[in-house]
């Protein structure tokens, strides 16, 4: 994992300048305390993160007055061992962290979704990345509630939300979401996104609800051509394209 990358899971919006440039110093010289950085490294650091360019004197000024760090013999800066003995407490599970999925269209195009709603881009990211992983019960799981949330999005395009609501104000499930579209004479989806809809909610409940059953990438792949059809459909309906 490269010094960004752990930058980018621990960062949070209490970080300031000082607290990032901590986090990398720890993450560097995690296996040799020895090792360091110049304060000019640590700035570039953070704006491959995006970050606006940092000072660099700044950084040093910080440095030079704040006892969590000391200088190395190379002029960089690395952290004194009580520092780093508090931030092992905080960083150490992060050493074990596998790297994040890549993004992929490997079962619904990320493309289609681009620009819809923050959540369904997030849904697709990781249903695609269950795929990906073999998770294929997860996948399944996932692809049934970005279904159910495109069902949700079409009856809140038209104002008839409370519709697709069950007596405790909730939602209903995707086979309740799914039954109430069938018979609805207000929209008019294909045959195709129908099949795809009724092939996957057989799948879906498999994989969510029947204990002995565990997904398998085939599974997947039967149903994968309907559920793009259906997702399009949807978003269609739903005014999200």
């Amino acid at each position: 994992m490269a010094p960004e990358e752990f930058l980018s899971r621990v960062d949070n919006s209490g970080f300031n300048m000082l607290d990032r440039a901590l986090a990398v110093l720890w993450w560097v010289g995690r296996d040799d305390p020895a090792v360091g950085l110049t304060a000019k490294e640590i700035c570039r650091i953070i704006e491959m993160l995006g970050y606006p360019r940092q000072n660099v004197s700044r950084l040093e000024g910080r440095f030079s007055s704040d006892r969590q760090v000391s200088k190395t013999h190379c002029g960089g800066w690395r952290l004194h061992p009580v520092s780093r003995a508090a931030l092992d407490s905080i960083y150490t599970s992060y050493r074990a962290l596998p790297p994040p999925p890549q993004p992929s269209d490997s079962v619904l195009p990320r493309d289609l979704f681009s620009g819809t709603r923050g959540y369904l881009e997030k849904i697709v990211f990781q249903l695609n990345a269950s795929y990906d992983g073999t998770l294929y019960d997860c996948c399944a799981v996932m692809c049934r509630r970005a279904l159910e949330t495109l069902l949700i999005e079409v009856y809140e395009k038209v104002g008839r939300a409370q519709e697709v609501k069950g007596s405790d104000g909730h939602f209903l499930m995707f086979g309740g979401l799914l039954s109430h579209f069938e018979q609805d004479s207000t929209f008019h989806p294909s045959r195709n996104a129908l099949k795809g809809l009724r092939d996957f909610k057989s799948l879906g409940d498999l994989s969510a609800h029947n204990r002995r059953f565990n997904a398998r990438r085939d599974d997947i792949d039967r149903v994968r051509d309907g559920l793009r059809v259906a997702a399009e459909e949807l978003l269609h309906l739903a005014g999200l394209v």
